[in-house]
């Protein structure tokens, strides 16, 4: 009973921890935790990507068309056009505007969870620890009582 509540405390420890250093070193704990919460709900980072890469290819055009309506603006005139800004460029709309905030939103669900967790065995060690001490009390003063007793 004894190495019993003793590893409840450790495990109610280990979990606290994990929570407290949940943002920084256990971070892809909590990650690998979230993205299969996600993908089990069905909101799967590929598709975000597939999606981003659909929106990528359509701005691309727009500024293809954009770069050709420059040229043709300064056919009759030396100025250079910066090509540059007319680069494909990688937005990741949807990944950077709901697959990620809903990824941190989970593992801030999880953590909370592994807290109460935490929390709750940690109060069943304390509980096992009273009893089991009640127990070894009463058998001790019954020990007592009989040895003076006997006397």
């Amino acid at each position: 009973m004894k190495n019993f509540y003793q590893i409840l405390y450790g495990v109610a420890g280990l979990l606290f921890l994990l929570v407290i250093l949940g943002g920084s070193l256990t971070k892809p704990v909590f990650n690998n935790y979230s993205v299969r919460t996600l993908e089990s709900a069905g909101v799967k980072k590929a598709s975000m990507d597939s999606i981003d890469s659909r929106i990528d290819d359509m701005l691309f055009n727009v500024k293809k068309v954009q770069l050709q309506i420059e040229k043709i603006k300064n056919i009759f005139s030396s100025d250079q056009i910066d090509e540059s800004k007319y680069q494909r460029t990688k937005s990741e709309v949807f990944v950077k505007n709901i697959y990620n905030p809903l990824n941190e939103l989970i593992i801030v669900f999880y953590r909370i969870g592994f807290f109460f967790i935490s929390i709750i065995l940690l109060l069943t060690a304390v509980i096992i620890q009273l009893i089991y001490r009640s127990k070894d009390l009463r058998s001790r003063v019954e020990k007592l009582e009989t040895a003076i007793a006997a006397k």
